[in-house]
């Protein structure tokens, strides 16, 4: 078979353009997807060296407010109890029925619950972590690279909470009250020592009685584990205990100046006709 000069031309350029196409496809198009590739990682990698020199530019200043916040933070901390106990609220609920006043029927205390914290992601700091040699290197040179102390092992604890966790207990009194009561038991709870703050509130007018029927729920809050600071347990020696009424009755009005009948007209002249 003979094949002409210009069908082995083309046959050629066929082949040349073969040729170019799998060198593009094959070899320049990944070259160059690699390229752009390194070319956004050395930006990230450079905007990350940036921000770490920034850093290490402003490390004695980082600590001096670092400093200063642990200081505010501690000063808070001394605003709250290292414990909130059953008679905690037993004794303000005492305190309530005295100084609103109001008739306390019930209250429910529940057990001691940790504050939930919600993380805020900050926007100043990159999303993504880059584990890579050339930036651990420049890290360690300008002394930012983050390294577990035995400190910080000691304050997460063996949980790996923080022993600072800001804790509350929550009780709830069911009341009979007048409307200036309420008043001044919101007052009140307004100005208790220890921090604790209004839940919720909610009161019915009682057509029966004139007064307000309602509940309180009050969170009453603590800081436990505090350095130096011991649990004060509360002062009920003003609190009467026990009741003359164990059936909780009402007592008439009428009532309230009745002469024993042991020490009255009639019980002495018992005391007469037995001597006869």
């Amino acid at each position: 078979m003979k094949v002409s000069k210009r069908d082995v031309l083309l046959l050629l350029g066929f082949l040349g353009i073969l040729a170019a196409v799998c060198s593009y496809v094959f070899v320049f198009q990944p070259t160059m997807e690699k390229t752009e590739a390194m070319k956004e990682e050395n930006q990230k990698l450079e905007e990350r060296i940036a921000d770490l020199q920034n850093k290490s530019d402003n490390k004695e200043s980082y600590e001096s407010q670092t400093a200063q916040m642990n200081l505010r933070i501690e000063e808070i901390f001394q605003l709250f109890p290292v414990d909130v106990r059953e008679e905690n609220a037993v004794l303000l609920a005492i305190n309530q029925e005295l100084l609103s006043p109001m008739e306390v029927e019930s209250v429910t205390i529940d057990a001691l619950l940790e504050v939930p914290v919600v993380e805020v992601q900050s926007e100043e700091m990159p999303d993504a972590t880059y584990e890579i040699e050339e930036v651990e290197a420049i890290e360690d040179d300008l002394g930012t690279q983050e390294a577990p102390t035995p400190e910080a092992g000691d304050a997460q604890g063996d949980s790996g909470m923080n022993p600072f966790s800001l804790m509350y207990r929550r009780a709830t009194l069911n009341y009979e009250v007048s409307y200036e009561g309420l008043k001044r038991s919101i007052k009140n709870i307004c100005m208790q020592t220890d921090r604790m703050v209004i839940d919720n509130l909610a009161v019915v007018y009682d057509e029966q009685t004139g007064l307000l029927k309602g509940s309180t729920t009050i969170n009453m809050f603590c800081v436990p584990n505090q350095e130096g600071k011991e649990y004060e347990q509360p002062d009920f020696g003003g609190v009467l205990l026990g009741t003359d009424n164990i059936f909780g009755t009402r007592i008439v009005r009428s009532e309230g100046n009745l002469p024993d009948l042991e020490e009255g007209a009639e019980g002495e002249a018992g005391e007469e006709t037995a001597e006869e």
